[in-house]
């Protein structure tokens, strides 16, 4: 069993969470490009870490993780740092690491697609298609709104449910949701951020 943690790693915004999460924690870890557009991650060898032929996979303790919510998760859990451990503030957590999987993710990535992806291949983004995600994507804006009305960060303290949404926030419209500009603000000032050299056009 190897001890070297090692990320499987493409530049986009899911492998990001868990870069930035890596560096918040100080794990030393080896960072893997998967380069997509040469297929790498389609294949045999890569499939047997990631099932879906996606990014990330991070190898650690033995196991291969594969779902970006669920390797925060675990991160937190391991180190016993920025992740709550019981009660209400645990219950918080779990819903808005589960409600990035489940209803922010596939919109904020049209945004992260159409801004950073189409453009770098020549191609111009699709007006229509963001505007359809933003209509997808205010719901949960309110809801992150409202759990920053009073605090700097989603669970009071700055936490790995923070760096679920991290990454994506650069590329999206943030108009009327004050409390998020400056949330997205004070991640981007951290030292984690500039180490890992996120991207955004914010």
């Amino acid at each position: 069993m190897s001890d070297t943690v090692r990320l499987h790693w493409f530049n986009s915004t899911n492998p990001e969470k868990v870069r930035l999460a890596l560096e918040e924690l100080g794990i030393p870890y080896e960072r893997v490009h998967v380069n997509l557009s040469k297929g790498e991650h389609k294949t045999d060898a890569y499939r047997e870490l990631h099932p879906r032929s996606k990014v990330p996979a991070l190898e650690i303790d033995g196991n291969v993780l594969w779902e970006s919510g669920a390797i925060l998760n675990y991160l937190g859990q391991r180190e016993a740092r920025l992740w709550p451990t019981e009660g209400t503030t645990l219950a918080k957590a779990l819903n808005l690491i589960f409600l990035e999987s489940a209803a922010f993710q596939a919109p904020a990535g049209v945004f992260f697609i159409n801004r950073k992806i189409l453009p770098s291949i020549g191609k111009s983004p699709d007006p229509k298609r963001m505007e359809a995600a933003q209509k997808k994507i205010d719901p949960v804006l309110r809801v992150l709104s409202e759990q920053l009305a009073e605090s700097d960060y989603l669970l009071g303290d700055f936490s790995l449910v923070d760096l679920a949404y991290a990454p994506s926030l650069p590329w999206l419209d943030l108009d009327g949701f004050p409390a998020l500009v400056r949330w997205r603000k004070r991640l981007m000032k951290r030292e984690s951020w500039t180490r890992c050299e996120v991207s955004g056009p914010v």
